[in-house]
């Protein structure tokens, strides 16, 4: 009896491999954390070998944080998208930053515990990830210098810093809360960031 050949399996580009395996360990990580992952597992996710995970990943670490740059560059997309829409008043950027922030988690759960969570990464790999964080912040603090030129850099970079913390402290309450709307929640933070900086913007020189 004949039978069919079976067909070899077409090889992906390299970017569109690379994608896939990118998205296989973040399932992985969402899954058993940082320090239960493998590259076995990761692997078995995509149904490839463990050799060709090295042809684009030199070790877990990288692929973490590779994974966790992904999710952080979507967040800040979305929160700046966000901010650049709703004008140029510094309270209602803030507000719709914070909004889009936690819309972020909402829709995207397993993204928390990839950015936030105690995941066991350590040593190296965890001061890149909090560069990465404090990259945010920079951000963040260019908005409030935009606002008050007047402003010192420190504080501004200080007032970034006290947003982007009460924001992940709240986050990581409302996981816990998930009754609680996302107005309500983005208010709440407003309602205690907010005073202090329009302080600051009253402060402008005459």
């Amino acid at each position: 009896m004949a039978t069919t050949p079976t067909q070899p399996r077409r090889r992906l580009p390299k970017e569109a491999r690379r994608a896939k395996l990118v998205a296989a360990a973040e399932a992985v990580f969402g899954e058993v954390g940082f320090s239960g992952a493998t590259m076995e597992l990761i692997a078995a996710r995509d149904g490839v070998t463990r050799p060709l995970i090295y042809e684009h990943f030199a070790s877990i670490d990288e692929i973490y944080l590779e994974c966790h740059r992904a999710a952080r560059d979507e967040m800040q997309q979305r929160v700046f998208d966000a901010v650049a829409a709703a004008g140029s008043d510094l309270q209602d950027q803030l507000r719709a930053g914070l909004f889009a922030y936690f819309r972020y988690f909402a829709d995207r759960p397993q993204r928390f515990e990839l950015l936030y969570g105690p995941g066991g990464a350590g040593g190296q790999l965890a001061e890149q990830t909090g560069e990465l964080r404090f990259m945010t912040a920079e951000r963040i603090a260019a908005l409030f210098i935009a606002a008050a030129p007047h402003l010192p850099r420190y504080e501004a970079v200080g007032a970034a810093h006290i947003v982007s913390g009460a924001a992940e402290q709240i986050a990581r309450w409302w996981r816990r809360n998930p009754d609680i709307s996302l107005e309500t929640v983005a208010a709440g933070v407003m309602a205690v960031v907010w005073p202090g900086l329009e302080n600051k913007l009253k402060d402008r020189p005459a």
